[in-house]
């Protein structure tokens, strides 16, 4: 009796399906479409709200924070108040957020029985970073055997993941300049990251800040260039330095800042660089 009721309990498991170009759940042209992007997801779930804040911003960078706002969105717009709010009130699991993060990871995952694979059918893929996430799309997808790959035109392909040493977009845009990591995170020169992240340890932890704001109280004007991913987070963070805006050309920032805070402002993530300029 007990291998029977083994045997009915094998055969009631499900299969999980990770292809969805014949899911019987959710066809291909019933997709939600987001940017002309077909979201391989069913509406009303986390995963469907990270894939549609990603998909709006595809090919860009997007902070966590961003991510967490426009998924609440998504979930709230295509589930309804309740699916958002069920969501949220889960107990003895993580925080939200961090569902959320975890939920983006496993969109990573590669091979046939991955969350993955349904956007790499499509010639999509999601790059992971410590601050945010950033949807690629327009790829090929190119099948050898058992294994496949997607290509995109700017030279990446699915993100290369080494375990514990996650990068931050700015560290991935660095470290792609100097040839320590090539377009696709595959690491090219261990020892130069390794050095690299230690070096600006050691700047941060002499770092005194409270020193450095009693050094020189003067007004200066600056450009402030910002990297893509810059958003209304990156405008709160500049302003709390005391940047007061005077004038904003596409990407770049023309404002006036103690001269002291200017350190400060190259440490944000999202700025690029910070010129003074002569008044």
């Amino acid at each position: 009796m007990n291998q029977t009721l083994q045997k009915n309990k094998t055969k009631s498991k499900k299969k999980r399906n990770y292809s969805f170009r014949k899911s019987s759940r959710l066809s291909h042209d019933k997709m939600t479409e987001i940017d002309g992007i077909k979201i391989p997801a069913m509406p009303g779930t986390c995963y469907h709200g990270i894939l549609c804040s990603l998909a709006i911003n595809h090919n860009k960078f997007c902070t966590w924070e961003r991510i967490f706002l426009m998924t609440e969105k998504y979930m709230i717009q295509y589930g309804g108040q309740k699916a958002w709010d069920k969501f949220v009130g889960k107990s003895d699991v993580k925080a939200y957020q961090q569902r959320i993060r975890d939920n983006t990871h496993t969109l990573t995952r590669t091979g046939r029985n991955a969350y993955g694979y349904r956007l790499h059918e499509l010639g999509m893929a999601i790059y992971y970073f410590k601050d945010g996430a950033m949807l690629l799309v327009g790829g090929k997808r190119t099948v050898s055997g058992n294994k496949y790959q997607v290509t995109f035109k700017n030279g990446c392909q699915l993100q290369s993941r080494y375990r514990g040493s996650a990068l931050t977009y700015k560290e991935y845009k660095t470290f792609l300049n100097l040839k320590y990591i090539d377009e696709s995170c595959t690491i090219l020169k261990y020892d130069s990251i390794k050095e690299a992240r230690a070096k600006k340890g050691e700047e941060i932890k002499n770092y005194d800040k409270n020193t450095l704001l009693k050094t020189d109280n003067t007004l200066i004007q600056v450009c402030i260039k910002l990297d893509e991913s810059y958003d209304q987070h990156t405008a709160n963070r500049l302003e709390s330095l005391g940047l007061v805006v005077e004038e904003i050309v596409r990407n770049e920032i023309i404002g006036m800042i103690r001269a002291d805070c200017v350190s400060l402002v190259k440490e944000d993530i999202d700025v690029q660089s910070v010129t003074v300029q002569e008044i």
